[in-house]
């Protein structure tokens, strides 16, 4: 880049001092013609846009010809630099974009930035949880890299596009175009290439659930369904609806929150009632151990495992320790 700079230094320095020997040129020779004459003739001379017949004299026909030569040939060096500088800055621009996602582990892949997209990449970047976003639109991918995301204009049906985007290291996928014979492709190509990742994909027909499905996907939403059910449940269920709908406001006093147990935990292998007793606020709703069923309400002596899936309701700061002590591994200091 800083290459580039110069040579684009060095070629408009060029092009500006043809225009000035032009300029100054024509007024010395051409004595009726005043600043802006010889500017503007000068300019369609080296771009050879053509001036018809100007009256110039013998000299000034002389120098024009010189003009020609060394103005056409400086101005072409100087738009050539410009342009290979415009497709240098855009591949580097490019280069570091992919090495940004390079970098990136256990992060989503969003197929498709429609509403649903959008709305998705709204709330993962508020959690700050990391995300690439995949679109054919180059309008929608330079939408979303004006906000900060990291966009790949390209196809999710191919396993190229999917591969620029770190499919094989990424913890899940969302499906989200508006046409379901697409996201059923897409489905199928981020499990081919992926076998273990979770994928969430979105059926805008009730018909594509058992399709998406079939072809892999680890959840299936519907939009309109969801939408449906949470109506009902607002007028036959305000109480749990206004629960529900504090949980996920990112200014609640409370949250419910899933926590995974990793391996070498400080957590592993204490007891519910043991830790509750450091966070008596935290209510354990359930908990889904590894390779089996989810057990609501598990028992006050029964023990954390590595692997364990513990659903918890509490204020945001218990279970953002929580879940640090999740991570952590034995003897590591976590802040309390």
């Amino acid at each position: 880049m800083r290459e580039n700079r110069r040579r684009v230094l060095h070629a408009s320095l060029a092009l500006f001092g043809v225009v000035l020997f032009g300029t100054s040129g024509f007024m010395l020779i051409q004595d009726e013609w005043g600043f802006w004459k010889s500017i503007y003739f000068t300019l369609i001379t080296i771009t050879t846009v053509g001036y018809g017949d100007y009256g110039l004299s013998a000299a000034g026909e002389r120098f024009t010809s010189l003009l020609l030569v060394v103005g056409i040939g400086t101005a072409t060096y100087a738009l050539g630099q410009f342009i290979q500088t415009i497709i240098a800055i855009q591949l580097d621009w490019r280069r570091k974009m992919q090495k940004k996602i390079d970098a990136m582990r256990d992060h989503f892949v969003l197929c498709g930035l429609g509403r649903v997209g959008k709305a998705v990449a709204a709330n993962l970047a508020a959690s700050g949880r990391p995300f690439v976003i995949v679109d054919t639109d180059e309008k929608v991918c330079e939408w979303a890299r004006m906000r900060g995301y990291a966009a790949i204009n390209g196809c999710a049906t191919e396993d190229e596009t999917m591969f620029q985007s770190g499919i094989e290291r990424a913890a899940g996928v969302v499906c989200s175009a508006k046409d379901d014979a697409q996201n059923i492709v897409m489905t199928l190509t981020a499990r081919e290439l992926n076998p273990g990742i979770n994928i969430v994909s979105r059926a805008g027909e009730e018909d594509s659930i058992h399709k998406l499905r079939r072809a892999g996907a680890t959840r299936v939403v519907a939009p309109e369904l969801i939408g449906g059910q949470d109506i009902a449940s607002m007028l036959t269920k305000p109480h749990l609806a206004d629960f529900l709908e504090n949980s996920r406001a990112h200014d609640s006093d409370f949250a419910l929150s899933e926590i995974e147990i990793q391996p070498g935990s400080t957590l592993a292998e204490m007891t519910f009632r043991e830790y509750g007793a450091t966070e008596q606020s935290l209510v354990f709703v359930a908990v889904k151990k590894s390779g089996s069923s989810t057990q609501l309400r598990p028992a006050a002596s029964d023990r954390f495992g590595e692997g364990d899936v513990v659903i918890v309701v509490g204020e945001p700061d218990v279970i953002s320790r929580m879940s640090a002590l999740a991570q952590a591994a034995v003897g590591e200091l976590v802040a309390v």
